[in-house]
């Protein structure tokens, strides 16, 4: 459940970053591209999604486990709003998919017609995707509920 009165903790703020600082190196230096600096054709988009897909998997699965048996909230935050933050981003896929959209390393010459039919696939993948992920992570927390209620 959210805080509706956060309060600034050192502790917490000092968990959140560390897990931000830890979760960004994780998805910089797997063993896939992420940097948009590499030339679109070499960028993989199964990856950015694998690297989604895991992280809302993972998310889901500290927060059902955490409903039963809550952590510090410094180690909580500094896992899910740090590390699992950090390390899942839409805008990494949003980067492969305007490079697609661009033609960038596929289409020398985006027209117009293929920029519109572009992102209308795009949008439409980002439903299935974001729809996809949410199952997910709804899975996931039904799956950390239950391994919390097993070991009481």
């Amino acid at each position: 459940m959210a805080n509706l009165e956060p309060k600034l903790r050192p502790t917490t703020l000092l968990a959140v970053a560390l897990g931000g600082m830890l979760g960004a190196a994780a998805r910089v230096f797997l063993p896939w591209p992420t940097l948009p600096i590499q030339p679109v054709a070499e960028l993989d988009p199964v990856s950015t999604a694998i690297v989604n897909v895991l992280g809302a998997a993972l998310l889901g699965l500290v927060a059902g486990y955490t409903a039963h048996r809550p952590w510090p909230e410094p180690l909580q935050k500094g896992v899910t709003t740090g590390f699992l933050g950090s390390f899942t981003t839409m805008s990494a896929l949003a980067v492969v998919v305007v490079g697609f959209t661009l033609g960038q390393g596929m289409v020398h010459s985006a027209t117009l017609g293929f920029t519109v039919v572009s992102l209308i696939i795009t949008v439409f993948l980002i439903v299935v995707f974001l729809w996809l992920t949410t199952v997910i992570t709804i899975g996931a927390k039904h799956l950390g509920s239950r391994l919390a209620v097993s070991r009481s």
